[in-house]
């Protein structure tokens, strides 16, 4: 009997926790070589779009995408950044740049936006990666700046950039009928699993990936793939993490990992220090449960001092 309990608990050992490892490692080692569909945006347009493209993980998309030979169109709401990190690419990977003044907090911009990317030549992907979160985990029911206007900048920055750039550009990739182009959204884990004091900007990531997940179904016969991205924290300042670390990787780290894996998981964490994390995050559901609520009591505490 005794015997019998220890197999059992080894094949569960296997089963839950090895098995799930290998095949992390397995995807972004062998999986990548063999099914990354990165190489073919070179040949599936001119053109590769970025929004939120002057910091952290947008503009790391930017340098990874230029560097595979793709012109690059820039969206951000900073005109100086935006001159910056156009001249920074073309200076080191010779493409052509194009910078559009964007603020997606705004509800009236979309017609604009709609006429200039109307004048690209012909496009590869689109990553919609602009969004905003929280300053520090609150409470949705007496945070203090969690008021009606930034409840209505949040969802208008991390939903309908999503929506209503893949409405203007999907049509324009379909009439092209290249293979290989792609839309890339960036969603979050917090996205994936329930996060408390994190409520709104999760379930906007949330919105993110179940868009992606049901929009690939409707293009499963066609020439563009979809993938969702949901990192973990990155060293970025939207995240406030400063310095990178193993399972904090720099964006540059991240975007060169996340944009491999293009045509590898239709959903993806990115990188395999996050599908490490994330898996072992997910063992239980109350483990992410439990760290939010911890943060949270750590702010609220500061915040009383």
């Amino acid at each position: 009997m005794q015997t019998a309990f220890i197999g059992f608990l080894i094949f569960l050992l296997l089963w839950k926790i090895l098995l799930p490892l290998l095949r992390v490692f397995w995807i972004f080692t062998v999986g990548k070589r063999l099914f990354s569909r990165r190489r073919l945006l070179k040949d599936a347009g001119e053109w590769a779009i970025v929004t939120g493209s002057t910091d952290g993980i947008g503009k790391a998309y930017a340098y990874e995408l230029a560097k595979d030979g793709l012109n690059v169109m820039l969206i951000s709401r900073n005109q100086n950044k935006l001159d910056a990190v156009a001249q920074e690419l073309e200076s080191a990977f010779n493409v052509k740049t194009k910078v559009v003044v964007c603020d997606f907090t705004k509800t009236d911009i979309y017609d604009m936006l709609d006429r200039e990317i109307s004048s690209l030549s012909s496009i590869s992907c689109l990553v919609n990666n602009v969004g905003m979160s929280y300053p520090f985990l609150d409470a949705y029911a007496d945070s203090d700046f969690l008021d009606l206007e930034f409840i209505r900048q949040l969802i208008s920055c991390n939903v309908n950039p999503v929506a209503s750039l893949t409405r203007i550009v999907l049509p324009k990739l379909l009439k092209q009928g290249r293979r290989g182009t792609a839309i890339i959204n960036l969603s979050s884990f917090a996205g994936l699993v329930p996060f408390p004091y994190l409520t709104l900007y999760g379930a906007c990531k949330a919105f993110v990936h179940h868009f992606s997940e049901s929009l690939r179904c409707e293009l499963r016969n066609s020439n563009v793939c979809v993938q969702a991205v949901c990192p973990l924290l990155v060293a970025t300042t939207m995240s406030k993490v400063r310095n990178a670390s193993f399972f904090v990787p720099s964006p540059a780290k991240f975007a060169a990992s996340a944009l491999d894996m293009l045509g590898v998981e239709e959903t993806t964490v990115g990188c395999v220090e996050h599908a490490i994390r994330s898996f072992l995050l997910t063992i239980h559901p109350a483990i992410v449960t439990w760290m939010s609520e911890s943060k949270y009591r750590k702010v609220k505490h500061q915040k009383t001092q």
